[in-house]
């Protein structure tokens, strides 16, 4: 028996255990259909950011949260990484930007009985009420202007119930996350439409906090891996699995 102990522990020197890398603590919003804690694996967007984590040797865990909260976690490197965000020069200086996930379309919602179906400029409609997610961005331009009366909401639902109350006039999103939180809030997601036109394309990347140890390999190790997914296939197959093909 003492051999055999002794044999073992001489097994074990000669070939020490492979140490899985650190399970990587993601977080957001919910951002149905893109990304939502009711959406199955969380969504696709969820989905392919895990198996491109998973492609490059990390585990990881997903906590749905409000979006500041999920920000200042991040930030603060509670969270190591956060899913969908847009890009802006000043969230540079707390997180990493990975390569671009996906795209989206962003516009200012309207309902269908407010007066005008387009607009020229950022001034013409600067004295109406206008809504977005607190902490979010929706585009340079957007983000520059400074707008009279900006109202901001912790959840895509609160925001699309105050624009069908008309508590507000107009909320910047996407158009497919309003209408899901529409129809999850038993609201007509129907006379949710675009105010034209539609005010950018954003990508959506991982934003990877700068306070956690190896950010710039988890960075590596995820671009890598999201790669290897679109070369494999295997990023058109999720797209396909949650029929946004």
């Amino acid at each position: 028996m003492k051999s055999l102990k002794l044999f073992i522990s001489a097994i074990a020197i000669a070939f020490p255990l492979i140490v899985s890398a650190q399970p990587v603590k993601l977080t957001t919003m919910n951002w149905s259909p893109f990304y939502a804690e009711s959406l199955n694996n969380g969504g696709f967007i969820t989905a392919i950011v895990e198996e491109a984590l998973s492609e490059a040797g990390y585990e990881s865990t997903v906590e749905f949260t409000g979006w500041q909260a999920a920000l200042d976690s991040v930030k603060s490197g509670n969270k190591d990484a956060l899913i969908g965000a847009y890009y802006t020069e000043e969230r540079t200086e707390d997180y990493y930007y990975s390569i671009p996930i996906y795209t989206v379309l962003v516009g200012l919602i309207k309902s269908s009985d407010f007066p005008l179906t387009n607009y020229t400029s950022f001034e013409a409609i600067n004295d109406y009420k206008i809504g977005k997610i607190e902490g979010t961005s929706v585009g340079t331009s957007f983000d520059a202007f400074g707008f009279a009366q900006l109202n901001e909401f912790d959840s895509v639902s609160n925001a699309v119930t105050a624009l069908t109350k008309g508590e507000i006039d107009l909320y910047a999103d996407n158009l497919a996350v309003a209408k899901d939180a529409a129809q999850s809030a038993g609201l007509d997601a129907s006379q949710l439409q675009i105010l034209l036109p539609p005010l950018e394309k954003n990508d959506l990347y991982l934003l990877i906090s700068k306070s956690i140890p190896n950010a710039e390999k988890l960075r590596e190790a995820f671009n890598n891996g999201l790669f290897a997914l679109h070369q494999s296939g295997r990023f058109n197959e999720i797209l396909a699995e949650y029929n946004q093909l």
